[in-house]
C-alpha cells in the first residue's frame, strides 16, 4: 500500500490523444479497501507555465517544483487540471514507485489540488483525497473561526 506524495512512473502510460510514454505521476490519496488511487500527471516541459515556486491557480492550474527540490531533479509541474482513478491491480502491474514528496511538500500539493478543482470534484473523488474525518474536522474548524 502507497501513501499520499508517492511518485510513480508508468513507462506506457496512455496519453489523451492515444499515444503512450513514460510518465511521472503523484498520488493524492492514500487508498483505503478498495479505494482508487487518484493521481495527477508531471511535466518538465514548460511551455508558457510559471516558474513561480508552489501553487498556480490560474489557466495552467499546476504546482510548481524547482529543480533539485524533493524528489525531482529537474523543475517540474505537477498538473492539477486532471485525476486519474487507478485501481490496485493496475498500479502493481503498470507503475513503479521510485519516489516521495515530503508531507509538508504534499499537503501543500493537496490543498492546491482541492483549491483548483473545488467546483468540479465530485463528493465521491472529494472523500477519497479528504477522508471523512477531516472532513469533518475541517467543517468544525470553518463553524468555529466564523463565529470569532
Amino acid at each position: 500500500m502507497f501513501v499520499r506524495g508517492s511518485i510513480f512512473i508508468a513507462k506506457k502510460f496512455k496519453y489523451s490523444d492515444g499515444s503512450t510514454g513514460k510518465k511521472l505521476l503523484v498520488l493524492l490519496n492514500t487508498p483505503y479497501k478498495n479505494a482508487p488511487y487518484v493521481v495527477v500527471k508531471t511535466t518538465s516541459k514548460q511551455h508558457s507555465k510559471p516558474s513561480t515556486p508552489g501553487c498556480i491557480a490560474s489557466y495552467h492550474k499546476a504546482y510548481y517544483i524547482p529543480g533539485k527540490q524533493d524528489f525531482f531533479e529537474i523543475s517540474t509541474w505537477i498538473q492539477l487540471d486532471d485525476h486519474f482513478l487507478f485501481d490496485q491491480s493496475h498500479i502493481d502491474h503498470h507503475f513503479k514507485h521510485i519516489g516521495d514528496l515530503s508531507p509538508k511538500r504534499t499537503e501543500d500539493v493537496i490543498s492546491c489540488f482541492l483549491g483548483i478543482n473545488e467546483q468540479d470534484l465530485s463528493p465521491k473523488i472529494r472523500s477519497y483525497i479528504v477522508p471523512q474525518i477531516m472532513q469533518g474536522i475541517q467543517a468544525l474548524a470553518n463553524k468555529f473561526n466564523k463565529n470569532l
